[in-house]
């Protein structure tokens, strides 16, 4: 049984020229006086109904002391639009980027009383959106500083990137892949190997001076296993 609430919004971005819809969850004992951290996850809907996860940190926060946060799903309107926006040579994609970086988060910051630093406004994402969480973290870590990232497709471009990257300590950042994932069949019919440029990724973060905690769970590319992994994942990063 939910002790939270889970209400429907949606905010109008100027960069995407669309309307965005919204879940937004609320702790039990929500007070407009209190400063909340926020956690935004990209595949809002699937989160929510397919990994459980404002029921998840509900529960947690209820039985552990998991710190108290705001929890918003943002939503897509399907598969050809979650491509164009989250992959990285989709049309929509760099102004995705911007109105995750800008609106957004302007949006948040004056609806709730938020904490007005990086450590502040997390983001969770899987496959593509682990994609696009973790590099909106890497683009602007003073706006994300916490992630969570299950199974992210990792492209050769990444990678390059997160070598030239001399320092990231203000990041906090919990990722995970399954031990199967050497071979994941994509809705497109396209076998590919997560498992492998996953752990080249988890090697040279493991290098710089930041929280990290790298986890390799038993199972594919499926919201089962990502649904389990949500608890050391949301402890990791809202332990109080």
């Amino acid at each position: 049984m939910l002790k939270g609430s889970i209400t429907d919004d949606k905010i109008y971005s100027n960069y995407l020229d669309e309307e965005i819809e919204l879940l937004i969850y609320l702790p039990s004992k929500f007070t407009p006086l209190v400063k909340y951290p926020i956690l935004i996850a990209q595949d809002g809907r699937d989160y929510f109904q397919l990994g459980k996860l404002a029921k998840t940190a509900d529960r947690l926060m209820e039985e552990e002391n998991l710190q108290s946060c705001i929890i918003v799903g943002v939503n897509h309107k399907g598969i050809e639009d979650r491509k164009a926006k989250y992959d990285p040579t989709g049309k929509k994609h760099e102004n995705y980027i911007r109105f995750m970086a800008f609106e957004l988060t302007s949006y948040l910051n004056e609806k709730f009383n938020t904490l007005q630093l990086g450590a502040g406004m997390g983001l969770i994402g899987d496959s593509l959106g682990g994609y696009i969480a973790f590099k909106l973290s890497i683009l602007y870590p003073n706006t994300f500083g916490k992630v969570i990232v299950q199974s992210p497709y990792v492209p050769e471009s990444l990678i390059d990137t997160v070598e030239s990257i001399e320092q990231m300590q203000t990041l906090t950042i919990y990722h995970s892949i399954g031990d199967e994932e050497e071979k994941f069949t994509n809705p497109e019919g396209i076998t590919k190997d997560f498992l492998t440029p996953n752990r080249q990724l988890s090697k040279l973060l493991n290098n710089l001076a930041l929280d990290y905690e790298y986890a390799e769970f038993q199972g594919n590319h499926l919201w089962v296993n990502w649904q389990k992994d949500l608890v050391p994942a949301l402890r990791f990063l809202y332990s109080d």
